[in-house]
């Protein structure tokens, strides 16, 4: 159960390349990012040559948290800060492998920090990294998942915290706020194919249907400006997601050409 308010948010856009573990997304940031992970990074590499946190690594030319209470520090810092530059980082196991890295090796990371797309894998082997993370200054972020499994967490936890706000907003100035059972993201894994369509969890278009909240699922594909004016509205629903508050449950409803199919039910 999620006890904490979470700012009203009209859209959540997703989009999984299960080729490369990447997801793109809008609605979901570095402060959720952290919030659900279970994997904790142990140091960071900065992508961004410029970044002024971190000391300066002389063998990669580039910044480094060093540390899980630095990290921890850095996360800290830029949940803070009003953001006026991209976050971009990769996290390592081991400094000593930081120094292993060859001229070709710090290339690529330097080409990955730039373009945001790895020339080969997104996972080195001397830096044992869990993750890949970018933040645009538009609100959009891509990362790479070593374990997928932790971005189905992330996504939980943010929708559970968006009907969380929602469910109170309702709720006159005397009453008790309510919580919210938390979703589990293996009914969001169930969605996979889903998602790897492209698609936007459209909030500001929920229906409220006696006890249950209706959540429309468009897909989008790769067509972001869709999420910038509304077109989105315009696009197919491929599923409803619904939590009701009475029976305190999460259920999916996927629509096909013989009208909607519940998924299976998930407390």
């Amino acid at each position: 159960m999620l006890g904490v308010m979470e700012q009203m948010l009209d859209l959540i856009y997703v989009h999984i390349d299960m080729t490369s573990n990447a997801v793109l997304s809008k609605g979901i940031t570095h402060t959720d990012f952290t919030r659900s992970i279970v994997h904790h990074p142990k140091n960071l590499l900065l992508l961004n040559p410029s970044a002024e946190e971190g000391e300066y690594d002389m063998h990669s030319g580039l910044k480094i948290i060093r540390g899980e209470e630095n990290v921890n520090q850095y996360f800290s810092t830029v949940h803070r800060q009003k953001m006026n530059e991209e976050i971009k980082w990769i996290d390592f196991s081991d400094v000593a492998m930081l120094k292993e890295l060859t001229p070709l090796e710090i290339s690529e990371l330097l080409y990955f920090g730039h373009m945001k797309t790895s020339l080969h894998s997104p996972f080195f082997y001397k830096l044992q990294n869990d993750f890949v993370f970018f933040e645009f200054v538009d609100h959009m972020t891509r990362v790479y998942y070593r374990y997928i499994d932790e971005f189905y967490r992330i996504l939980a936890d943010k929708i559970t915290r968006v009907i969380l706000e929602k469910v109170n907003d309702r709720k006159t100035f005397f009453k008790r706020g309510v919580s919210v059972e938390k979703l589990d993201g293996e009914l969001l894994k169930e969605m996979k194919s889903i998602l790897q369509e492209g698609v936007v969890f459209c909030f500001d278009q929920m229906d409220i249907k006696g006890k249950e909240y209706h959540i429309p699922i468009h897909v989008v594909e790769d067509s972001l400006w869709k999420t910038k004016n509304f077109a989105y509205r315009n696009e197919p629903v491929i599923a409803i997601l619904v939590y009701n508050t009475a029976k305190r449950t999460w259920r999916l409803m996927q629509e096909d050409d013989f009208g909607l199919t519940d998924f299976p039910r998930h407390a």
